[in-house]
């Protein structure tokens, strides 16, 4: 864009009023002037006095002319280049044109700038200019020459004039007709009148909106007096938003009527009037609620009169939630301006509707039944502020954008909007309401071409990972609902439609699988491949392994064989649970345990266990995936009905299912002689629901709940919680080291679904499924000689063996003497921590009041995930060293330490220097830099 351009930077584009341009097929130089039957530009207002308001391409073309895949290109004079392209779709209206709107200052000012008429097949049809002539670099234009119309608008030209293409010439500036056809006298049969209104004004808004929720003026014709606000004619809602000039500045509060009214002016594009934002207009119209909405319908463009162009406009309303419904009746339709942070909720609907559900707090909105007691006082509290604190940010379009073929705004393929991001700034809206929601509208709709300038924008507080956070432990177990992953089609198979399908949905499960990092892998919504071809009954499973394989390498993934315990193909659902694992890693022991109980699992997956090995620790993995919420034809009736606590249908069978899981397990427990049990899976119950609650009053532990800061594993209906659980027994959650709910799937549009968006398709993990998948770490080293809970007064002496600290407080300090080991998971220590000669020593998640000393280590070092009131200091010790996402009062010192491997000394926060000198390997950072307050020294001097 040059420099000198004396306009200000480029706003958001409109919308497609009702269709858009045509043009020959050539690829020549367009000429001035085009036969009557073929499209072609006939008018055009780019610049007027002040701000320049109402600018329009219009196309002239045969009524009933198809339109779709035309598209209308500016260019900017100044450096040849495309600046704005609008994709038109739709038939030419009976007035025999179509109008592209733009928002103020949205079509450049010349000396010289142009606009192309492209066809579907890409030739560009018109190349015109105004204010002289250029050649096009790059675009559909690139390397032709423009035809300059030779008429020209100016600073001076007066608002609602434009430039008009008449018997074949273009003419001077005159009063716009955009809408119909041009004639030489004027051409509009029922033309808009210019400034100077006639009508008398009978009624404020106010007193048509009225204090309560509907117009109390419902069927009667008023006529209204306000300032144009937003301009919402194309894209579906055909109408404008009109306010009262001087009113807005106040708070929203209930029993106050709002002076900002949408006016609808109906579908047909000949009918609109010619107004642009800041006309003072007069409305003559019938008062009425459409969906909620109150609003005034006119009977033809005359019903609106322009009694003055550029008005000041109103002051917007300061809105601030979380707000009731009666509150926000006080602003509807008015300007407003939201205060407070906002984060994104919900962008499932981003891609069709243009549309995200914000949340008016610092994260997303929870899901009620996740953090309390179904049909509880506190569960209620939970749902009542999440509809108070809920808006949707809109595109101010009823458009579906996925069928029309049209990218949506806000995020693209290399800028996701993901849920947990924030708002950075609001564009210019206001508070509208439709489809059963409360919607902040941009002020002219906004599309994927919208410039940052002229719309909401936000910022990235829940970024992309390329990996699960690291959870410790030496062996990682996960869980992964695979989305439907089908190898049929047709049928009863529900996943991908074709095998072009099928391999772009495998891409991303296998980039997701094998980057989650996990040994073990428990597996839902997968094909239940017997139901389709009994002679091969895990065709999928074994395809998905295959594919993991080639990425992975040769022999890396094994699948879990079919239980013999299940029940005959026939009674087996269409998905099932299966299990991977790296045979490298665990040995499987003994045969994979199921049920066969139509009485409890007619209706959901039957549970996969299978007993592994892993040094000299023994465990079971248990994959689940009950019975859905989704609702029956005809509903559900007994303990399955939906009684509206939230929990959904089948609540009563998913408690029956748990039950039966609880009792299974049991059994497997006692035939694998090891109480180390992991459930896993997809169990369609939100942490705190009643099948839950069967879970652990059985003893087993939820290990994302348990964290001070639990993820969501799903998101529906801008509310976010867990579905997917990882539960652990007892016994297991002493060898437990971390967990982490991978956040790539739930937050993610559906855009980046491998049958989302096409334009936004990439092989990677994100959006590979609409669960997260969840990975827990592993300690399977020496089994623990003494195990300590709870609190302990003074201090602690490890003398020999292995002393496991499980999530305990310490009261004193703690010392480990030569040839001992100390591990904690969790908890507190009141005092120093200090190793001589140690043969293993790992902090997990502890919060050490003091200093950590480590001398001559023959064991694992490991300090993670934990903070550190003193130094940190490992010297002279001859194994693996770990210093990871730990926040350090004091330095981080690692001085002489001979492992033949490097040290990690990773995403720590470290309160002053970091050094490190004489390590025979020097220390890593695994790509995850440290936060040093005091210089980075020696071997450490770039981490």
């Amino acid at each position: 864009m040059r420099l000198n351009r004396r306009k200000p930077p480029l706003k958001a584009l409109g919308a497609l009023l009702t269709g858009s341009a045509l043009g020959l097929t050539g690829g020549a130089v367009a000429l001035a002037a085009e036969p009557a039957t073929t499209p072609f530009i006939s008018e055009l207002h780019y610049d007027n006095v002040g701000a320049d308001t109402g600018e329009a391409v219009e196309v002239e073309a045969p009524a009933g002319f198809d339109l779709t895949g035309w598209q209308i290109v500016l260019y900017n004079g100044g450096n040849g280049a495309a600046y704005g392209t609008k994709t038109l779709a739709g038939v030419v209206p009976a007035a025999g044109v179509v109008v592209q709107t733009y928002p103020t200052d949205g079509i450049q000012n010349g000396s010289p700038d142009g606009v192309a008429l492209v066809n579907p097949a890409g030739a560009v049809t018109e190349f015109l200019s105004y204010e002289g002539t250029f050649a096009a670099v790059g675009g559909p234009a690139d390397g032709m020459t423009s035809v300059d119309i030779g008429k020209a608008e100016a600073s001076s030209t007066p608002v609602g004039y434009s430039l008009q293409k008449i018997d074949g010439g273009w003419h001077d500036p005159a009063v716009s007709s955009f809408g119909v056809r041009n004639t030489a006298g004027g051409g509009d049969p029922d033309p808009d009148p210019g400034t100077g209104c006639t009508a008398t004004v009978d009624h404020t808004i106010a007193q048509v909106q009225g204090t309560g929720a509907a117009t109390p003026l419902a069927g009667t014709k008023v006529t209204v007096e306000g300032v144009v606000t937003a301009d919402h004619r194309s894209g579906g809602y055909n109408g404008v938003y009109l306010q009262t000039a001087g009113s807005g500045g106040r708070p929203a509060a209930a029993g106050t009527a709002s002076d900002g009214i949408f006016v609808y002016v109906g579908s047909n594009a000949a009918n609109h009037p010619a107004v642009a934002v800041g006309d003072q207009v007069r409305v003559t119209g019938t008062a009425n609620e459409y969906n909620g909405l109150t609003q005034l319908s006119i009977a033809a463009r005359t019903d609106v009169q322009v009694c003055a162009h550029g008005a000041a406009l109103p002051v917007p309303v300061p809105l601030t939630l979380p707000l009731a419904d009666a509150d926000r009746e006080s602003a509807e339709s008015m300007l407003v301006a939201p205060v407070g942070q906002f984060t994104v909720s919900d962008v499932y609907n981003t891609n069709r509707y243009g549309e995200i559900a914000l949340a008016a707090d610092d994260r997303p909105a929870p899901t009620p039944t996740d953090v309390a007691r179904p049909g509880t006082p506190a569960a209620a509290q939970v749902a009542a502020a999440n509809k108070l604190a809920r808006i949707l940010l809109d595109d101010g379009k009823t458009t579906n954008l996925s069928t029309a073929g049209l990218l949506p705004p806000y995020l693209s393929k290399e800028n996701p909007v993901r849920v947990g991001d924030t708002v950075e700034s609001f564009g210019s809206t206001v508070l509208s309401y439709g489809f059963n929601e409360w919607r902040l509208q941009p002020t002219v709709p906004v599309g994927a071409d919208t410039p940052p300038t002229g719309r909401a924008t936000f910022k990235a507080t829940n970024p992309r990972t390329p990996a699960p956070v690291n959870v410790g432990g030496d062996l990682r177990i996960g869980t992964f609902n695979v989305l439907n992953y089908f190898v049929h089609f047709g049928g009863e198979a529900r996943g991908a439609a074709d095998a072009a399908g099928l391999a772009r949905q495998e891409a991303k499960i296998v980039a997701a699988i094998n980057a989650l990092g996990a040994d073990v892998v428990a597996l839902e919504e997968i094909e239940n491949s017997v139901r389709f071809d009994p002679a091969d009954p895990q065709q999928a499973l074994k395809r998905l392994v295959g594919a993991l394989n080639q990425a992975a390498g040769a022999g890396t993934w094994d699948y879990i064989r079919s239980s013999p315990d299940l029940p005959p193909a026939a009674q087996q659902d269409v998905i099932t649970v299966a299990m991977i694992y790296k045979p490298a890693r665990v040995t499987p022991r003994g045969a994979a345990r199921s049920v066969n109980d139509e009485s409890v699992w007619f209706n959901a997956r039957e549970p996969l266990a299978q007993t592994f090995t892993a040094g000299p620790t023994t465990f079971t993995v248990v994959g689940n995936h009950l019975k859905s919420k989704s609702p029956a034809t005809p509903p559900s009736t007994g303990d399955n009905a939906d009684v509206g606590d939230g929990q959904g249908e089948f609540n009563g069978d998913r408690i029956r299912q748990a039950r039966a899981l609880t009792a299974f397990v049991d059994r497997v427990k006692a035939d694998s002689g090891s109480d180390n049990v992991l459930l896993m899976g997809d169990f369609n119950a939100y942490t705190q629901e009643d099948p839950m609650q069967v879970l652990y009053g059985k003893g087993y532990v939820d290990l994302n709940s348990a964290r001070p800061d639990p993820e969501a594993s799903y998101v529906f209906n801008g509310e976010s919680g867990s579905l997917d659980h990882v539960l652990a027994s007892p016994s297991m959650r002493r060898l437990i080291t971390g967990v982490d709910d991978w956040q790539i799937n739930a937050v993610e549009s559906f855009a980046y679904q491998y049958n989302g968006l096409a334009a936004f398709y990439e092989p990677s993990p994100y959006r590979a499924s609409d669960h997260n998948p969840m990975v827990v770490g592993v300690r399977t080293g020496p089994a623990c000689t003494t195990t300590v809970t709870g609190d302990r007064r003074g201090p602690l002496v490890v003398a020999a063996g292995l002393t496991c600290l499980d999530h305990a407080t310490i009261g004193g300090p703690v010392t480990v003497l030569p040839g001992a080991s100390l591990a904690a998971t969790g908890g507190t220590i009141a005092g120093p921590v200090s190793a001589v000669g140690s043969a293993l020593l790992r902090l997990t998640g502890t919060v050490v009041t003091g200093p950590v000393t480590v001398v001559g280590a023959t064991g694992e070092v490991t300090v993670q995930s934990g903070r550190v009131g003193g130094p940190v200091s490992v010297t002279l010790s001859s194994a693996a060293v770990r210093v990871d996402s730990v926040t350090v009062a004091g330095p981080v010192t690692l001085v002489g330490n001979s492992a033949g491997q490097a040290a990690v000394v990773a995403g720590n926060t470290v309160g002053g220097p970091l050094s490190c000198a004489t390590n025979t390997v020097a220390p890593v950072n695994e790509n995850r830099a440290n936060t040093v307050r005091g210089p980075a020294l020696g071997q450490c001097a770039r981490l």
